[in-house]
């Protein structure tokens, strides 16, 4: 289903989604919703604002720091498709569960779905699909999963990277950080062997980092425990369904795949073939 910026408007105007415009328990007519009230379609999106290239400060010409990346693109592409408004939240991983779990506004990306998150939280289909990266200081680059053998490892705790190299190299020796900023600062100081990362993250650090040599797993690996990376919300979000049908729209206009070259790179992008990137895991309206 194609979902536009009035039908949008006039679903968050329904009593399911007054919650949205922060209203009590009572209920708005089924209607589209005029220019004066369109202040109240108002979400939060919650997350770490260092992990590039999905979110991350950019400076300005006028020395002034701008949010960018692509999840920041997608979002603001839905927004002005929709017809919302949304405020960015920064957090570290640790506690964007939390928040996210605790409130039916609010919404973070660049998450994989799994039987556990799908119990609380509810997700789009898939935006993009990353690869595993792994980040060292010097040497050859770390491509297979037995180059890793006897490595110490860290991770940031609780994501996609830390759960897949504990359950396919349970005896390794890892270690988990809140953020990906303290995980790349063991690895320059020499204290970790190798950063477990997402591997569009790990390209950037690479780049912005001398001496740090990015390897990439092979999908083959890793794609028992790596899925496509979603948007997620609380379960039962009233907004998720109308979110997801407009990144199926946007991948198949292919947007998408324009932001994923401009801030991941060509090699990202899905080009023809978009069925990796799945269902929402709530019923379309």
């Amino acid at each position: 289903m194609n979902i536009d910026r009035r039908n949008f408007l006039a679903l968050l105007a329904g009593g399911a989604t007054v919650a949205l415009a922060g209203c009590g328990a009572g209920s708005a007519p089924q209607q589209a919703v005029d220019e004066s009230s369109k202040e109240a379609m108002h979400l939060t999106f919650v997350g770490d604002d260092a992990f590039a290239p999905y979110r991350y400060r950019e400076t300005q010409q006028d020395g002034s720091q701008k949010l960018v990346g692509l999840d920041i693109a997608v979002a603001d592409e839905m927004a002005s498709r929709l017809g919302f408004t949304y405020e960015f939240e920064a957090q570290e991983f640790a506690a964007t569960l939390a928040s996210v779990q605790n409130s039916d506004t609010a919404f973070t990306m660049a998450m994989s779905s799994n039987p556990e998150r799908e119990q609380t939280f509810d997700f789009t289909r898939g935006y993009y699909q990353p690869l595993v990266g792994v980040l060292t200081l010097g040497g050859d680059a770390v491509t297979s999963l037995e180059a890793l053998s006897g490595k110490s490892i860290a991770c940031t705790t609780g994501t996609v990277q830390n759960k897949f190299i504990a359950a396919a190299m349970p005896n390794a020796d890892i270690h988990t950080y809140d953020g990906g900023s303290q995980c790349l600062q063991e690895v320059l100081a020499g204290r970790i062997d190798a950063y477990l990362c997402d591997g569009a993250e790990g390209q950037s650090m690479r780049d912005a980092n001398e001496g740090l040599v990015l390897g990439l797993l092979d999908r083959a690996e890793t794609k028992d425990y790596v899925g496509v990376y979603r948007l997620m919300a609380a379960k039962g979000a009233s907004f998720v369904a109308d979110l997801d049908a407009c990144i199926g729209d946007m991948l198949k206009d292919g947007t998408i795949d324009k932001y994923i070259e401009q801030y991941v790179g060509a090699d990202f992008k899905w080009g023809d073939d978009t069925s990796a990137a799945g269902t929402s895991t709530v019923a379309s309206k």
